[in-house]
């Protein structure tokens, strides 16, 4: 041993003989003693994974005397912070060393199955690097502040290991993803909290900005996060190899084909209000999934990979724009080296790998391409002169209505398709209660007496074909500024009653629902409604907003199914995707995935004629076979949006949360969706 050995006494509570033993195993290194103490001929990766074992044994019986204090260690905490400290950086360095040893993605699926069997020195089998990346993200757990998220992921990657394969590759991709987000805001969290004061000590002291400027990133670097985020980068590729998945991902197939300019840009939002004179294909970096597809656009490729729920897939679904990700560095980068040519963007049919060239070299490949994709001249005019144009309907004269009274000349087809579905469902399956205020309701609160102010200042630019972020913004104050006159709290009283919703006035107030209401109005001049209706060629003025009421069911799960595969465009599939919590972490593109299942239509329709409850149901899913099942990914996300615990339910059982939605008279429009 190189050094001083310094003695020192005995923590109390601590300093037991089953530690002595842990750490007499730890301080075992690699070469002959290794072996001797572990398996034979253990190298590379195999013997880093036994050694971060061995002083993660140490890290887990340490970790009660550091969660229980000072007092529960004889006043000596810092002894045992100390230590724990240097078993971190122990784990780091053996996990530093492994590195070295690891090459490139696995040659073959077969390769990755082979598990530990086998082992080829030279090459870590995948489900050896899953050991070790669990074992890792644990130590990391205990080294972070504030780990809830990498305990998940530690726990998923536990859970993969479980499993057999395809699912275990899926699930131990799907907890990467997680990591690497993680990994991601830790970084951005030690930058915001050392870098201010790192800079401000470096000015005060005349130190070189160069030397300062990279402080929060070294002290990154140094943290026992760094080789786990180098080797969450090396499974990566090897996961999803194994897995059998393409380093693509088809949000929207377009028409299989596109041929524009490639245009490269950071992200989806900066550019979804510009209008290309020329078909082009945009490759951005970040997509939020809220953004509209610009006009003029055919293709886009992204890193990102957002649901097939959100605003920009539907758009670009509807708009048969091909929208697809790609999770290879390296093939987005030697795409970028195409930005300003000509590029072609094919997709095989039946196949989720997208072949991207310039189009120059296939000129007889572009000019089918060209002719078939959604290029932005022919295929706005046709889409323009093939949309109804937005009929506006009278007011009834009541400010709210009960659903009884749903119609088309008084709601949309959001409030519609919940009324057809009165009678149509099992009576298991429970339809929530709902109620709207009508078309022409905003109108009619806008012309009272008592808002005039804000008419006058919405008509004064109300009339302008071109509306500037700044005005639309200013409209929608003035929207949030109306006043009710007193009938609209009387009706939607008297409607919410009438269609079954318990509201007592209280919980929520009056106030937070005419807010509400007031937001779902005042949406009807944000930038994207604006900017959606102008491409489609729809008058914003005829757009006329009713408001849907229900009350929130606290749901543990929300999914949606597509009766027609999106991705794929088959018919005799059921795509779903589900989330934990409410739906809005699905189609709101909260980041990562949800969990994705295909299942053949056929068992599934045997299925629903049969099943008389909820639980015949769950038990018929069971008998489903397995070959008409697919899972295609493991949730990956780490929002779950529920209630909360004293808004969650009335005394009654009642929800006590409502949710105001926008619908209006552009709702399901053929080939356009407001």
């Amino acid at each position: 041993m190189k050094g001083k050995a310094i003695k020192v006494a005995p923590v109390p509570g601590v300093a037991t003989a089953h530690l002595k033993t842990l750490l007499e195993a730890a301080l075992v290194k690699g070469g002959k003693e290794a072996r001797g103490a572990g398996q034979p001929g253990l190298t590379g990766v195999a013997q880093s994974l036994e050694e971060v074992e061995r002083l993660m044994a140490v890290r887990r019986h340490l970790l009660p005397a550091l969660a229980k204090g000072n007092d529960s260690c004889g006043g000596r905490l810092r002894d045992v912070l100390y230590l724990d400290l240097a078993l971190d950086g122990a784990v780091r360095s053996a996990v530093e060393s492994s590195l070295t040893q690891i090459r490139g993605p696995a040659s073959s699926k077969a390769d990755a199955d082979k598990g530990t069997e086998e082992e080829d020195e030279e090459e870590a089998p995948t489900s050896m690097l899953i050991e070790l990346i669990t074992i890792c993200a644990e130590s990391v757990c205990l080294s972070a502040g504030s780990n809830l998220e990498l305990t998940m992921v530690h726990k998923d990657y536990q859970a993969s290991q479980a499993l057999a394969a395809p699912l275990k590759w899926l699930r131990a991709q799907a907890a990467s993803e997680r990591l690497s987000r993680e990994l991601s805001t830790m970084s951005e969290r030690y930058s915001r909290s050392l870098q201010p004061t790192a800079t401000a000590l470096g000015h005060a002291l005349g130190l070189s900005q160069d030397s300062t400027v990279i402080f929060a990133e070294e002290v990154v670097r140094g943290s026992s996060a760094a080789p786990l985020a180098q080797l969450a980068a090396i499974l990566a590729p090897k996961l999803r190899l194994a897995a059998g998945l393409d380093s693509w991902q088809i949000i929207s197939p377009g028409s299989g084909a596109a041929v524009g300019t490639l245009v490269a840009v950071s992200s989806l939002s900066e550019v979804q209000h510009e209008s290309y004179t020329e078909a082009t294909v945009l490759l951005v970096k970040h997509i939020g999934g809220e953004e509209d597809i610009p006009e003029g656009v055919v293709g886009v490729i992204s890193k990102d990979a957002p649901d097939v729920l959100c605003h920009a897939a539907v758009r670009a679904r509807n708009s048969a724009v091909m929208l697809v990700a790609c999770a290879d560095e390296e093939e987005l980068a030697q795409i970028a080296a195409c930005h300003g040519q000509s590029v072609q963007l094919h997709l095989a049919q039946g196949s989720t790998t997208v072949r991207v060239s310039t189009a120059e070299a296939h000129p007889q490949h572009a000019a089918s391409a060209s002719s078939s994709a959604s290029g932005p001249s022919n295929h706005d005019q046709a889409a323009t002169s093939s949309l109804p144009h937005i009929v506006q309907r009278k007011w009834c004269g009541l400010f709210a209505i009960s659903s009884d009274s749903f119609s088309s000349a008084h709601v949309g087809a959001k409030s519609l398709n919940t009324q057809k579905l009165k009678g149509q469902l099992p009576a298991w399956l429970n339809l929530p209660c709902s109620a709207a205020l009508p078309f022409g309701a905003f109108e009619a609160v806008l012309g009272h007496h008592n808002n005039a102010a804000a008419a006058l200042a919405m008509h004064k630019v109300g009339h302008l074909a071109v509306l500037s972020n700044e005005q639309l913004a200013n409209i929608r104050s003035e929207v949030m500024r109306l006043e009710a006159p007193a009938e609209v709290w009387q009706q939607v009283t008297k409607a919410l009653q009438q269609s079954g919703i318990k509201w007592d006035g209280s919980s929520p107030t009056w106030e937070a629902l005419w807010h509400a209401i007031k937001a779902v109005w005042a949406s009807k001049w944000n930038s994207r409604a604006v900017s959606s209706l102008r491409k489609a060629g729809l008058q914003h003025q005829d757009l006329q907003m009713a408001v849907l009421c229900q009350p929130v069911v606290p749901a543990q799960y929300a999914l949606v199914a597509h009766t027609t595969n999106p991705v794929t465009g088959n018919k005799g599939e059921v795509y779903i995707e589900l989330v934990q919590g409410f739906g809005e972490a699905l189609v709101g593109n909260f980041p990562g995935s949800a969990l994705r299942v295909v299942i053949a239509k056929e068992p599934l329709q045997a299925l629903a004629h049969t099943a008389s409850s909820s639980q015949s149901l769950l038990a018929g899913v069971e008998r489903i076979p397995r070959e008409a099942v697919t899972i295609s990914a493991y949730p990956s996300k780490s929002s779950k949006l529920v209630l909360s615990d004293h808004a969650s339910m009335a005394n009654d059982g009642a929800s006590s949360v409502m949710i105001f939605r926008s619908d209006s008279n552009g709702e399901d429009l053929e080939g356009y969706a407001a």
